[in-house]
């Protein structure tokens, strides 16, 4: 089947890409064949033309003597050019197969009338001053033939016959013309048979496609016989020998292939391979036995690991939950007494005399302080219940506007003691929102009050609120003009108890908490945040909080 195949397969295509090279070859020889025909019957015409025109041009020149005799006494003999030429080329005619005259659109004699072609010639003359031959293949009475028109211009031996005045008879009878010298006369015409040409075509035909024949089937007799003795056979036995080893007989021996090249390369490729098939399905068992333990030592390798870390995973929960309700106790221990301190620190200073300046000096900074601490409690507090899984949201339909007036009496104040510029807008096109309004509160303005603590006197400090339709989005942003943050610093900020700077010596005191709460605070709504920093620039700081779908149809839109 395989040699049959192939076979078949490379023979059909070796005969198709010889008869196509020979047949583009033939069609080119074809060609230039005929090219090179024409060329010749080109120049034979140029030949014969070329006479005729010296004959016109000898007659033309003797036409004295012709009509003078000795005596000097004038009698016209009627041998002028046209009737020379005219006879020339009959006698012509009559020796050969070959057929040239004289003619022009206002012929003087019917013998010399135009047919088509020749019209079409002499209004191409007469169009194009400058041309000086015209030729080409045509077919008279069924038969091909070569057409060659020259023209003829008026020289000074035309004019007694064909020049001014015109209308007047010249010693022919006829009447001028009225030509000037350059003018076109007339045309010689020639027409040539084809059938030596077109037989020698036809010969060269028959001996190249007896020439492709015999190639053809030489070619496809030799690489037969090649493909048959070094490639089919060679296959064959080695189809052979794979449905041996298919068959599970893995004792074969290819030493007896009688192949060369690429296929003797492939029987010993495929003998190699037979031969670690043998030695591979002797040992199998052994191996499966090898590969099977080192898989159970590995299964239960895999397994204590997978047990040890399920028991560091218990041991982290663990100390997290300890961690989380030690946080816990303690803010709440912390905060009931701090609470206490500062209570009475406000009441020690609403009674305390003006005059006593030091002492309400140190009273505020206890209350500022005490207040400090109590927002780390809080903090710490709420951290502690987040991880824990017990803080609640309390959800309200808000809206943003209120929130942010809020927020506005909280920082203006602060703003103002520091002496920046601080702002708040928000945008008409803002729907309500159902939110835990207390803490998205405190996101804000833990945000707001990083950019007046971190903005220098004259910055500015704005929070604006947008919505952002294509994707239901409230979009909250705190901008300042501030000491900014750096490019690899901006992924670690929200991170627990992370401070840029760390030393004891930092100008801007804090715990860490402020954005890891906000970031808590507002992923608990469903929301995101985000910063975009640049030091020395400022700071932009924005949140972004899912509208429900129910606020966007119903069309409750802030305005």
């Amino acid at each position: 089947m395989i040699g049959k195949s192939l076979t078949s397969r490379f023979m059909i295509g070796t005969t198709v890409a010889i008869i196509l090279i020979m047949t583009v070859n033939f069609i080119w020889d074809y060609r230039e064949q005929k090219r090179q025909a024409l060329i010749e019957l080109r120049e034979k015409a140029q030949v014969i033309t070329k006479q005729l025109q010296a004959t016109r041009e000898f007659i033309a020149r003797n036409q004295d003597r012709i009509n003078y005799d000795s005596k000097g006494n004038f009698e016209f003999k009627y041998l002028n050019p046209a009737a020379v030429g005219r006879g020339v080329g009959d006698i012509f005619g009559m020796w050969t197969d070959y057929s040239i005259k004289q003619t022009r659109i206002n012929y003087r004699n019917p013998h010399n009338a135009p047919d088509q072609f020749e019209i079409k010639a002499l209004q191409k003359f007469a169009a194009e001053p400058d041309l000086q031959e015209i030729w080409a293949e045509d077919n008279i009475d069924g038969k091909k033939v070569f057409r060659y028109i020259i023209p003829l211009k008026v020289k000074e031996s035309c004019l007694p016959c064909h020049g001014q005045p015109k209308g007047e008879i010249d010693v022919a009878g006829y009447h001028k013309e009225g030509y000037k010298v350059g003018d076109l006369a007339g045309v010689v015409s020639l027409i040539m048979p084809m059938d030596i040409f077109i037989a020698n075509l036809k010969s060269n035909f028959l001996r190249h496609m007896g020439f492709i024949l015999l190639l053809v089937a030489a070619s496809i007799s030799s690489i037969y016989f090649l493909v048959t003795k070094l490639v089919i056979r060679p296959l064959g036995d080695l189809q052979y020998a794979v449905a041996q080893v298919g068959s599970g007989k893995l004792d074969i021996n290819l030493e007896h292939i009688k192949a060369e090249g690429e296929i003797k390369q492939l029987a010993n490729h495929f003998q190699e391979m037979a031969n670690q098939l043998r030695d591979l399905y002797n040992n199998l068992e052994q191996k499966v036995d090898e590969r099977t333990a080192e898989l159970t030592r590995a299964n239960q390798i895999l397994k204590e690991k997978q047990e040890e870390l399920e028991r560091t995973n218990l041991q982290l929960k663990e100390a997290n939950r300890y961690k989380s309700e030690f946080l816990a106790a303690m803010s709440h221990e912390l905060r009931t007494p701090l609470t206490s301190i500062i209570a009475f620190t406000e009441l020690l200073l609403i009674d305390l005399p003006e005059e006593r300046e030091v002492e309400r000096q140190n009273l505020e900074e206890i209350c500022k302080n005490g207040q400090n601490l109590l927002t780390l409690i809080n903090n710490l507090l709420d951290l502690a219940k987040i991880e824990a899984g017990r803080h609640d949201l309390k959800l309200e339909t808000v809206d943003m506007a209120d929130v942010l007036g809020s927020v506005e009496g909280v920082i203006t104040p602060l703003a103002i003691q520091k002496g920046l510029d601080f702002e708040v807008n928000c945008c008409p096109r803002v729907p309500l929102i159902k939110v835990d309004p207390e803490k998205i509160r405190r996101a804000i303005e833990n945000l707001a009050g990083n950019a007046v603590k971190f903005t220098e006197p004259g910055g500015k400090v704005r929070i604006s609120v947008d919505f952002d339709s294509e994707k239901g989005e409230i979009l909250i942003s705190v901008s300042d003009t501030g000491i900014g943050i750096k490019k690899e610093e901006q992924q670690i900020i929200f991170e627990k108890f992370t401070q840029l700077d760390g030393s004891n010596s930092r100008k801007y005191r804090g715990t860490g908490l402020g954005l890891a709460l906000t970031k808590e605070l507002v992923e608990l709504h469903g929301g995101w945040i985000k910063v975009d920093s640049e030091v020395g620039k400022g700071s932009i700081f924005t949140i972004g909080l899912p509208v429900s779908r129910d606020f966007l149809d119903g069309g409750e839109i802030v305005g």
